[in-house]
């Protein structure tokens, strides 16, 4: 999935109007698994120039970088840290911890061959979806579909809560920003043909 859709679905499911306090914790547990990936392509395309097709088709699958990945995106790992929180009552810390276990439960089913190592440090196991985020081969005009409409559901659940015109006009926004990604990769994928 990707990073923003992450973050409006764990505010979804996890926000509630009058736990104002648990947005920002959410909002950074959902970001946290993809931080990584974020510092890598800032570094292999803007400080070393590399481009895009070496990035992502062999530089992203080297074992230190799947190793960084896998450290953020340990189910094991931010259980712990839940359970502490929860033992300590840092409901903050819970929240952060909960967004980012459910960042990585939302990824499993939509990762082909570019999945993480989810229960590192206890298994070296990699799910495979049939399913793909993004990969056309892979159903990937499905999952994004799937990724898209979930957003939306999400979005109408924070939008009634939400009492900020700001955050509202943000939420509405993220929502026009995901229909339209959705759409170019429709047509560029060839799902819808050229005018």
């Amino acid at each position: 999935m990707q990073t923003p859709g992450h973050i409006i679905l764990n505010l979804g499911i996890l926000g509630h109007r009058h736990r104002p306090k648990w947005t920002s914790p959410i909002m950074l547990g959902a970001f946290v698994p993809d931080a990584a990936m974020f510092w890598f392509y800032i570094w292999t395309r803007i400080i070393q120039g590399r481009p895009d097709s070496e990035i992502w088709g062999t530089l992203y699958f080297l074992p230190h970088w799947q190793n960084i990945f896998d450290l953020f995106n340990s189910i094991p790992l931010a259980l712990i840290g839940l359970s502490l929180a929860l033992y300590y009552k840092r409901s903050a810390i819970a929240a952060f911890c909960a967004s980012t276990i459910l960042h990585c439960l939302q990824d499993l089913p939509l990762h082909h061959d570019d999945g993480h190592r989810h229960f590192w440090p206890f298994s070296e196991f990699r799910f495979e979806s049939p399913v793909s985020y993004w990969d056309p081969q892979h159903y990937g005009v499905w999952g994004a579909g799937l990724e898209t409409v979930l957003v939306l559901v999400a979005s109408y659940f924070i939008f009634r809560r939400t009492r900020s015109q700001w955050g509202k006009s943000i939420l509405i926004l993220m929502n026009i920003l995901y229909l339209l990604l959705y759409f170019g990769y429709l047509w560029a994928s060839g799902n819808i043909p050229n005018p």
